[in-house]
């Protein structure tokens, strides 16, 4: 296309130069012609001097004329088309985005402005991410806050009634144990909080290596399984022995912890859950239970910070580990099936065949 249009750029200014060549020379044609004619009307007898200088006049005339044409060419294919494209950019600059050009076949302006409506659709679409996420940053200030206003207010008051001198013994302990433990909860917000703006930013690095993430998985739930019996939660685990893939260790723990935790958390007792690794295109880990689905405002915002349910948490874990997968090159996707009643949180990893098997 650029080329194409180079082509016709090139051509059509060699044949302005040889215009502009041909219309010197044609004032002297014009200008021989017309003195000629006039010869022949005076026998040969020479041009009078009034008759020469009308002659001269009206050659003149007559290639301004022609250079009033040519000046006009030049400026419908070249002057008026980079002119719309300096007004337009000059509206861009001003904030204005909703500026598309129409696309002619004008040389090398056509190319111009297919790159100046594709530079704005870009520019309108970081607009919209930037306000996404300043949208986004609004809800998170405003969850912090709302989160940690109420342990800061409990401390507060119960630290208030630590400065009585009356109070029994018994009391001061019970005041002193629930002033720890609001501020344990602030912590882990505030401890929430930093992981999120952590893993957002795009400094973070993960370091994955090739591992069992069958072993891993295996592994966690060895270690959480008393929690499992507290919450009479079933268990039905469909895990092979080995499925090779590359992970970073500590970051896949913290999605499987916080999914199965999730998982414990938010459902009744009774409720089966199904974990399940499986090879396909890509390495699939499936975290579905038969509990109560999500709430229908709820399940389309499910990954956003401070998101939650009624059980509580921080409204992070899912954003965290959604990003935590999408840094492995992966994704963390949330499933309803109607027809069994299972929900799903499925992780995917890119697959790593273990070339030793």
């Amino acid at each position: 296309m650029r080329l194409k249009y180079k082509r016709k750029l090139q051509t059509f200014l060699i044949l302005i130069l040889a215009y502009v060549f041909l219309l010197i020379l044609f004032l002297d044609k014009i200008k021989d012609f017309l003195t000629g004619v006039i010869n022949n009307i005076y026998d040969n007898q020479g041009v009078p001097n009034d008759l020469s200088t009308q002659i001269t006049l009206a050659s003149m005339i007559v290639t301004y004329l022609l250079f009033w044409f040519l000046s006009n060419i030049l400026e419908k294919n070249i002057s008026d088309p980079a002119r719309k494209i300096a007004d337009n950019m000059n509206l861009v600059s001003s904030g204005n985005l909703d500026v598309q050009m129409e696309v002619k076949d004008s040389f090398e302006f056509a190319e111009m402005e297919e790159a100046f409506n594709h530079m704005v659709l870009k520019l309108k679409e970081a607009q919209n991410i930037r306000e996404q996420n300043e949208e986004q940053n609004r809800q998170l200030y405003a969850g912090i806050a709302h989160d940690l206003k109420t342990p800061m207010t409990m401390v507060m008051g119960y630290a208030r009634l630590l400065k009585e001198k009356d109070i029994p013994e018994d009391e001061r302990n019970h005041y002193l144990t629930i002033i720890e433990q609001q501020i344990k909860a602030a912590n882990v917000q505030l401890e929430d909080m930093l992981e999120y703006a952590k893993y957002g930013s795009t400094d973070y690095k993960i370091f994955p290596e090739e591992g069992n993430i069958s072993g891993l998985l295996r592994g966690i739930l060895a270690d959480m399984f008393y929690r499992f019996e507290d919450r009479k939660i079933i268990l039905e685990p469909d895990i092979p022995d080995k499925v090779i893939c590359s992970y970073d260790t500590e970051q896949m723990k913290r999605i499987f912890t916080n999914l199965i935790n999730n998982a414990i958390r938010h459902n009744p007792e009774n409720t089966t859950l199904k974990i399940s690794v499986k090879e396909e295109n890509d390495v699939v880990i499936s975290f579905s239970d038969n509990g109560p689905f999500l709430q229908n405002d709820l399940k389309d915002h499910i990954f956003e910070p401070y998101k939650k349910g009624k059980s509580g948490g921080s409204g992070l874990g899912l954003s965290v580990a959604k990003r935590i997968a999408e840094l492995h090159g992966g994704s963390l996707e949330y499933i309803e099936n109607t027809d069994d009643g299972y929900k799903s949180f499925v992780v995917t990893l890119p697959l790593k065949k273990d070339l030793e098997r």
